[in-house]
């Protein structure tokens, strides 16, 4: 069973995002709703950030542009038709050319990003296993990790950034909290990621002196792992070839940095 997080009821909600609780709530009960179907998802982005950061019920954050959610491949094709149920149109030009990794909707909160088992953003990250480990979001470390995949690092980016860090120790192995263990597994045969990881926790600490500790000590673990051969054979070529893909917004075909 996925590990539960407690949802703030009410008024802390939408004070948490400085704008409309109504959106956050949807989001925490759309999940709910979708599970009782049988469609398996999960929330990321600044939604999933507020409802997994305690310290953050009844206090101001950022605003928060969308909906975020990750589903399996088998609830993908099951998505459309459950959530029109419950009112939202899909973009239907962007999803029948880019459904089997991404699909665009509007509901009654505003814009609904899904993406299919993996988040493809500056770099490709495979979540399909980690769907069931918690709900209504994903865990804090696969949050984290789709934030410090970042290469182009906004305001918003880093407060989700600044949020997660300071709400959850750097840890190892299941738990709520930051597993290095995890994210150091990610970057050991990956060198572009390891990059991209260990510059945005450089970015992080140097930008947000109440975190640093914990940017620095996940950053200095990231450098430690043992890496892979294919990792030392591309580490040799180093930023002499671009290690990383610029996003575009789908809405318009413009390079953006991230969602949500």
């Amino acid at each position: 069973m996925p590990r539960e997080q407690h949802v703030p009821e009410g008024v802390p909600v939408s004070a948490a995002v400085g704008g409309d609780g109504r959106q956050i709530r949807e989001a925490a009960d759309l999940v709910e709703w979708l599970d009782e179907r049988g469609v398996l998802a999960r929330l990321l982005g600044g939604v999933a950030v507020v409802l997994h950061c305690e310290s953050l019920a009844g206090r101001p954050h950022r605003e928060i542009a969308d909906i975020d959610l990750i589903v399996s491949r088998a609830a993908a094709r099951e998505l459309p038709a459950a959530i029109g149920a419950r009112g939202y149109e899909p973009a239907e030009r962007f999803n029948a050319m880019h459904g089997h990794s991404r699909m665009l909707f509007s509901g009654p909160h505003g814009k609904l990003d899904v993406f299919v088992e993996e988040f493809h953003l500056c770099h490709r990250l495979d979540l399909r296993s980690r769907l069931e480990l918690e709900s209504p979001t994903l865990t804090a470390s696969d949050l984290l990790a789709t934030k410090l995949q970042i290469v182009e690092l906004n305001d918003k980016d880093l407060t989700d950034i600044w949020a997660l860090l300071r709400d959850h120790e750097i840890g190892s192995g299941a738990g709520d909290h930051v597993d290095s263990d995890y994210l150091c597994s990610l970057v050991r045969d990956d060198w572009g990621l390891w990059r991209t990881f260990t510059g945005t926790l450089a970015a992080v600490s140097e930008r947000s002196p109440e975190v640093a500790d914990r940017a620095d000590e996940l950053r200095a673990r990231m450098d430690a792992v043992e890496k892979s051969r294919r990792f030392r054979v591309r580490a040799r070529i180093g930023e002499r070839r671009r290690w990383y893909e610029l996003p575009e917004d789908p809405a318009v075909g413009e390079h953006a940095p991230s969602g949500g």
